[in-house]
């Protein structure tokens, strides 16, 4: 027996059915779900019609999650390490999302930083588009609304995207993902006196508590402090990357009968992520073992931590990655605002298997359910940097056609021979 029920949030998608050895295309959008438990059935955004899905199998035992656990930093900071250790532990087995409270970040940064983001959006248009992102080889500036896409499909998000403060050293000869190393764009400080400042602090200290709780996730899974040093840069030239988000209402969209209506979708990060939620504003959602969404909602005081796609490869699946998307804010919301802080990994270095030790190998998920993409998964455990690139590229075609044309070519050729399987 098998129900369906309309999404109404997709649009013209292709779904492949799959009950028992059967296979029907149809050109409906439906969110399906097997109501056997050994089955899941889920929907495929923009997908051509002959896209094959594979069905996920579940182990029986495999406990699923319907919300994340909050961990209480200051079990490491009172000496109480291995208690955090075996909560940390626990939510890396299981759901790879977790919440952090009282954190070491100064509470009189985070509100500096709140409220440069209302600044920041309420700049004149042609103080944005004087840095908007289609300028920087770097992929760093302004992005319109729906100037980014995830799986081809715009975000319905406008956004400032920066980085660590890093000169411009690449030269003819070298790897063409080298170019992602450089300068901000920054916007005038006579519109946010102050902001460059504070936002390069930010960063600095998101640095050091990011490299810190990579430590933390080492001791938690049996292994030395520093196995994760050798997969980032030295302290002094990590490049990591931040974005402040902005997702209008629904009703603030305009959007026509076929346009996407998406906040962000499915999707997985490459290292480590730390969120900070700026307002009271539901949208953000994890996809639990089993293909359903889970909501986060924002909490005050936290960060949402995450582990990506990097993490779940050296750990060999014990540290799992996993799906999230965001959620349009209803029609009547506010815009939800929001400020993720990206780890990053080193990109001329390979994902070599870290040597997990046995009785923790036991405890990884046997199996998980992804809307997310996998051509960036293929990609990344192949080559760190090539993959950082052209998931730039495919996400910004306006930077790409401007700053890497032939690479953006390139990429579409290999697009339309993938959605031909």
């Amino acid at each position: 027996m098998m129900y369906f029920s309309h999404s109404p949030n997709f649009r013209n998608d292709t779904i492949l059915l799959i009950y028992d050895e059967c296979e029907i295309t149809i050109t409906i959008t439906i969110y399906f779900n097997d109501c056997n438990s050994d089955i899941k059935i889920i929907y495929l955004n923009n997908e051509k019609s002959n896209k094959k899905i594979k069905k996920k199998k579940m182990a029986n035992n495999q406990m699923d999650f319907t919300s994340l656990p909050i961990l209480d930093y200051s079990l490491v900071q009172n000496f109480k390490v291995d208690e955090f250790l075996s909560q940390l532990r626990n939510a890396l087995f299981r759901i790879g999302f977790l919440y952090v409270k009282n954190h070491p970040i100064p509470e009189e940064l985070i509100t500096k930083i709140k409220s440069y983001s209302d600044e920041l959006f309420n700049l004149p248009t042609f103080e944005k588009l004087r840095i908007e992102m289609c300028n920087s080889p770097q992929f760093v500036g302004y992005n319109k609304l729906a100037a980014e896409k995830t799986k081809d499909i715009d975000d319905q998000r406008e956004q400032f995207d920066f980085s660590t403060e890093l000169p411009y050293t690449w030269k003819e000869g070298d790897p063409i993902y080298r170019r992602l190393r450089g300068p901000n764009q920054w916007p005038d400080e006579k519109y946010v006196p102050g902001f460059k400042e504070t936002l390069l602090e930010y960063i600095k200290r998101m640095s050091n508590f990011s490299l810190e709780f990579m430590q933390l996730i080492a001791l938690s899974l049996g292994l030395p402090s520093d196995s994760f040093d050798k997969f980032l840069d030295p302290p002094d030239k990590q490049m990591n990357r931040l974005k402040i988000v902005k997702y209008p209402p629904l009703n603030a969209l305009a959007l026509g009968p076929y346009d996407s209506a998406q906040g962000v979708g499915p999707h997985k990060d490459p290292w480590l992520t730390f969120l900070l939620q700026c307002n009271n504003v539901m949208g953000l959602q994890v996809q639990n073992h089993k293909g359903d969404w889970i909501n986060v909602p924002p909490i005050e005081g936290t960060f949402v931590v995450n582990i990506g796609v990097g993490i779940e490869a050296v750990t060999k699946g014990v540290a799992v990655a996993t799906t999230h998307r965001v959620l349009t804010p209803p029609t009547g919301s506010i815009p939800r605002i929001s400020i993720p802080f990206f780890q990053m990994l080193s990109y001329d270095v390979m994902l070599e298997p870290l040597d997990v030790p046995e009785d923790i190998m036991r405890q990884a998920p046997r199996s998980i359910v992804s809307d997310a993409d996998k051509i960036y998964e293929e990609r990344f455990y192949k080559n760190i940097g090539t993959a950082q690139i052209l998931n730039r590229v495919s996400s910004h075609p306006d930077v790409a056609k401007r700053h890497y044309p032939e690479l953006f070519a390139e990429l579409e050729k290999q697009q339309q021979k993938h959605d031909k399987y």
